[in-house]
């Protein structure tokens, strides 16, 4: 009983001992307020702490725990600590006017805590545990296994294998009063050979694989994809790149765009060059309707001025310095205004927050094909009927030099008997050939001492060139250059007396 009694009067002793830290003198029962049911202890307003190893409750030999108001010799914090040597496990507030809570843990010197770690265990009397998540003291949180040295670093590491529904990071703000909101951001400023923001990947034969699907509905302003490549590089850049595999029979596109045909909607909008090795125009008959050939195409044509120019310098469009050939889309505009289009180009600033607008017109060249095909069919059939009403006049033309020839040579016939009768000494024989294209030859004789000239003259008389004749007997040359095109008549002229005449044809 003496054993007994001691051990009782030690268990109070050390209960008083331990309260005297309390702030004020223990209650032995609870008068106000009401008691709690349940309820085994009540401590007055401050601190409630337990050293568990050294002589005070300092930060770098000490070990304890405290839950309450602590004053840390600068300012006071609410809330519970772990305290080892340099290093400890801190939740609550870290000021009494502070709205959001914290769990925070601090380390110093060679057992500074690096890791903050989550684990999961099935036994309240064994440590074994299994991690679940990693935050890092460089802001990078991991889920699942821990990592090894030679794994590369990933921000979010997140695996699901079991449920039918997967997501693996869901980033939600509902505050709408925030200008600006970023879901991820992914920064890498180490001088590494491959740097990747975020990489998806999926494996297997599932029928639907999306690796990254964004939805917006912005009232205003959205973009699905803001990519930007800055800082000087030697090598190729793709701000935006989609490959897609050779094999298989579906549907692929390294690259899809949709938009409805609207006003100022564009499934692919580039402001530069664009190359591609090969491209296709939806031309199919069962596509259209209202068909209907192009018709007085040539002299629509015929009211553009086709020029060439080179670009003023723009700061909202990146337009080629060389010289460009085309048309003005305000005088193509005023015969084809189908093939105009007025384009209102979003004007933005660094944070790619539209601040205005541009417009410009540009031209549907691709719709002057169909236009230009007309064009030449008609002209080919104009040519046509051309060449058929040319050849007529030809054939009727070459029927009348026929006659005309038939009629020369019958009058040069009898102007030779007048000579071989006269006896006078003047001869001109008949151009050869004739008809000519280029040139002909006349050959003349004279008499002694006399002076002639061999003159040209159209069928109306008008006068076109003379030929002074210098020997007794020789040849002229007549050029077609020197005459022109038709039927002339040319005379043997002495003494201002006409002495013979022929006819000639120059085609």
């Amino acid at each position: 009983m003496k054993k007994f009694t001691l051990l009782l009067a030690l268990f109070f002793v050390g209960i008083l001992f331990a309260q005297n830290k309390s702030n004020g003198a223990v209650a032995t029962s609870i008068t106000s307020p009401t008691s709690t049911t349940g309820e085994t202890f009540r401590f007055d307003s401050g601190l409630v702490t337990q050293l568990d190893a050294g002589s005070g409750f300092g930060f770098t030999s000490d070990r304890w725990f405290s839950m309450g108001r602590l004053f840390t010799g600068s300012q006071t914090v609410y809330g519970l600590r772990f305290q080892l040597p340099n290093k400890a496990l801190t939740m609550g507030y870290q000021d009494i006017n502070d709205l959001n809570p914290r769990l925070q843990w601090i380390g110093s010197g060679s057992s500074a805590a690096t890791d903050f770690e989550f684990r999961v265990a099935d036994s309240f009397t064994s440590t074994s545990s299994t991690l679940v998540a990693t935050m890092t003291n460089d802001g990078k949180t991991y889920f699942g296994a821990p990592l090894t040295s030679n794994e590369p670093l990933v921000g979010i590491d997140y695996s699901n294998s079991s449920s039918s529904t997967k997501t693996g990071l869901i980033v939600q703000n509902n505050n709408t009063s925030g200008l600006y909101f970023t879901g991820i951001k992914a920064i890498n400023n180490q001088s590494g050979y491959i740097k990747t923001g975020i990489e998806v990947q999926s494996d297997g034969s599932s029928y639907l694989s999306t690796g990254v699907s964004i939805r917006t509905s912005a009232s205003y302003q959205n973009t699905g994809v803001s990519s930007r490549i800055s800082g000087t590089s030697n090598g190729s850049s793709y701000a935006v790149r989609g490959d897609i595999p050779s094999t298989g029979t579906g549907f692929g596109a390294g690259i899809y765009g949709s938009s409805a045909i609207l006003t100022n909607r564009y499934a692919g909008y580039f402001n530069g060059n664009v190359f591609t090795t090969g491209s296709y125009l939806p031309s199919d008959e069962k596509l259209k309707e209202n068909v209907k050939t192009e018709e007085n195409t040539l002299q629509k044509l015929a009211q553009l001025d086709a020029v060439t120019y080179t670009f003023k310098e723009n700061e909202h469009l990146n337009l080629p310095s060389e010289t460009q050939h085309g048309f003005l889309a305000q005088n193509l505009e005023e015969v084809f205004p189908e093939l105009i289009t007025t384009i209102s180009k979003p004007i933005e600033d660094e944070k790619n927050f539209q601040i205005g607008t541009y417009e410009y017109k540009a031209v549907n060249y691709v719709g002057l094909i169909s236009v230009l095909t007309a064009s030449l069919k008609q002209l080919n059939e104009e040519s046509a009927a051309n060449i058929k009403e040319l050849n007529e006049k030809v054939a009727a033309l070459e029927n009348q030099i026929e006659a005309m020839n038939i009629q020369a040579s019958e009058e040069e016939t009898q102007l030779g008997n007048l000579e071989e009768i006269s006896g006078s000494g003047f001869s001109m024989e008949q151009n050869k050939p004739n008809p000519f294209t280029n040139q002909t030859v006349i050959n003349y004789t004279l008499p002694s001492n006399t002076k002639a000239t061999i003159s040209v003259v159209d069928l109306s008389g008008k006068f076109i060139k003379d030929y002074n004749l210098s020997t007794e007997k020789g040849q002229l040359i007549i050029n077609s250059s020197e005459i022109g095109r038709g039927i002339f008549v040319y005379a043997l002229i002495s003494n201002n007396e006409v002495m013979m005449t022929r006819k000639m044809i120059i085609r």
